[in-house]
């Protein structure tokens, strides 16, 4: 009899009496096992915690100042499926990066069909950031990054200011990021600008 391969996870929420809950309930189907436990996403190392799977409380994340979730955890482009644990309501735009969304008021046999249906999602319509921009976007984030106004980037590129600023929009709404020091914390993250740069 073949043994059926089990989905890793790792749990990263600060809540430890909703980690212990969501163990207990997965630690009683046998396709899915928890891994690491993490209070917090700085806790995380891509390379010591290898996973398929990772739940995590998405209000750990400051989304308005902080990259996708993706460049933050898959920073070699691992192929990882991610859901959301809430308790509350989301933004659709930060509901957007995950797989799938587990509410912690959800039955234990809801929360294993979400699991399910997270990965076939992940399966199905992989969502990788790292395409997301165009090659055109990568260049003007990188000019707004440096600090250069609407104005300067055109020349640079020799575009219309309004093009500039269609570019920015797009750019903002691709990654969910509206402030320009979150872009800039993108930019360095994923290795578009250095911070060399700066000086």
């Amino acid at each position: 009899m073949s043994r059926q391969k089990r989905h890793t996870i790792v749990l990263i929420e600060p809540s430890e009496i909703i980690s212990a809950g969501f163990k207990q309930i997965v630690d009683k189907n046998h396709e899915f096992e928890i891994v690491n436990t993490l209070p917090d996403p700085g806790f995380y190392n891509a390379t010591q915690m290898k996973c398929d799977i990772i739940v995590i409380n998405p209000t750990v994340i400051n989304y308005n100042e902080r990259f996708d979730i993706r460049s933050y955890f898959c920073a070699g482009g691992e192929s990882i499926c991610f859901v959301a644990l809430t308790s509350n309501s989301i933004e659709e735009r930060v509901i957007r990066q995950y797989d799938g969304c587990i509410n912690i008021y959800d039955p234990s046999t809801r929360i294993i069909q979400k699991l399910h249906s997270a990965i076939e999602e992940a399966q199905q319509n992989p969502k990788n950031e790292y395409n997301e921009l165009s090659s055109r976007e990568r260049d003007i984030l990188v000019a707004v990054a440096k600090g250069k106004t609407n104005k300067e980037i055109a020349d640079e590129f020799n575009l219309s200011v309004y093009t500039v600023i269609s570019h920015r929009r797009n750019i903002s709404r691709k990654l969910g990021i509206n402030s320009i020091p979150g872009l800039t914390v993108y930019a360095i993250m994923n290795k578009l600008v250095d911070m060399s740069d700066f000086n």
